[in-house]
């Protein structure tokens, strides 16, 4: 994220590195710098029969329940540090994954107001490099709370790095430029509250987001309508006018949106499109439920868009819907059985040349004794 505040005389640019836990919490993550300074934050153990919560926090708990728990927080830098420690909202990052709100901020889907259901016992550390030091910390669920998953974060910030740059172009040292540099890192805390789990998604909307010489991106907005965090995968797919000529199909994968989220997922393709006019339409599907946004138009004059909205329903139906769908397994399922045939064939080759080296090898020691 950056923020740039200007004056006549001096720019001040705050950047912050975050690192955080993107996907499905898969991954411990460490905050790094140029300078030596190196820090991160994990759970100081996993769960019987769950490693995956060696990289992150997680709790299946029922409204109203308190309980204590530790993170570490590690300095492996060549520097000693010192960090600010606070619990966050979780909220969805750019294109997918998990992050975490600033200091102060608030989520705006269902994890709104869930760091204040986590409490510190310090807010402040110092650490010499290669310590570690464990934190205890209470999780405190409102007798209240929702059936669903409620994100928030462990956050460790360090203290900003601030550096001032002269503008090359400017006359006279009249313009400066002020850096700030913000490095934090943090290690989710996922709080499960047992009910209704709902998985539902919404596209609601598909748009020509900028187009350039070397190509097109779009971008797919969509709203996780459900309490669970989900993953969904499908297709864009682009026609003529009349939906009668398939244009271009682009493959989707998209990344996990924490519930009451929307974002805005951003899909490249590798062309420019030729003035006309054309029908935008998104099939996606997630825990084996299929949606759809279908016929929005696009025409495109003089290289620039503008869109129309919905301009017509029901272009595909069900079966031809399914067809994209089964075509793509269908490709993964050859994949795999090329890489399957590959591997016996060189597997048999190979065992070829040992069988083959070792029968010289034999020959040769049979021909040694009989002389």
């Amino acid at each position: 994220m950056m923020k740039i505040f200007r004056s006549s005389k001096r720019i001040f640019l705050v950047i912050v590195f975050a690192g955080s836990m993107l996907g499905s919490f898969v991954d411990s993550v460490i905050a790094q710098s140029s300078t030596g300074i190196s820090f991160g934050i994990r759970p100081t153990k996993a769960l019987e029969g769950q490693e995956e919560t060696f990289s992150y926090f997680s709790y299946r708990v029922s409204p109203g329940s308190v309980f204590d728990d530790e993170a570490l927080v590690l300095n492996d830098g060549d520097e000693a540090v010192t960090l600010k420690i606070y619990a966050a909202d979780g909220v969805t990052a750019r294109n997918g994954g998990t992050d975490f709100t600033e200091f102060g901020g608030a989520s705006t889907g269902a994890s709104l107001g869930s760091h204040a259901w986590i409490s510190l016992s310090v807010n402040e550390i110092t650490l010499a490099p290669g310590e570690e030091q464990k934190i205890p910390f209470r999780v405190s669920i409102p007798a209240d709370a929702s059936a669903g998953q409620h994100i928030a974060g462990l956050v460790v910030e360090a203290i900003p790095e601030v550096s001032t740059l002269d503008s090359p172009d400017a006359a006279d040292g009249e313009a400066q430029f002020n850096v700030k540099v913000i490095r934090r890192v943090g290690v989710a805390v996922v709080m499960d509250i047992p009910g209704e789990q709902i998985s539902s998604l919404e596209i609601d909307n598909i748009f020509l987001y900028q187009q350039e010489e070397d190509g097109t991106t779009f971008a797919v907005d969509l709203r996780n309508t459900g309490n669970v965090f989900l993953q969904s995968s499908g297709f864009f797919v682009v026609t003529d006018r009349t939906a009668e000529n398939l244009i271009t199909t682009i493959p989707l994968q998209f990344d996990t949106i924490l519930p009451g989220d929307a974002v805005t997922f951003y899909v490249p393709r590798a062309a420019r499109f030729a003035d006309g006019e054309y029908l935008l339409s998104v099939f996606l599907e997630h825990e084996g439920k299929k949606v759809v946004l279908e016929g929005v138009g696009m025409k495109i004059k003089n290289g620039q868009p503008e869109l129309e909205g919905v301009v017509r329903e029901n272009i595909f139906s069900p079966e031809e819907i399914e067809v994209f769908f089964a075509d793509a397994e269908k490709e993964a399922g050859s994949v795999w059985i090329t890489i399957a045939v590959a591997s016996f064939v060189l597997a048999f080759i190979l065992g070829g040349i040992i069988y083959w080296v070792g029968g010289k090898k034999e020959a040769k020691k049979s021909r040694h004794v009989l002389r």
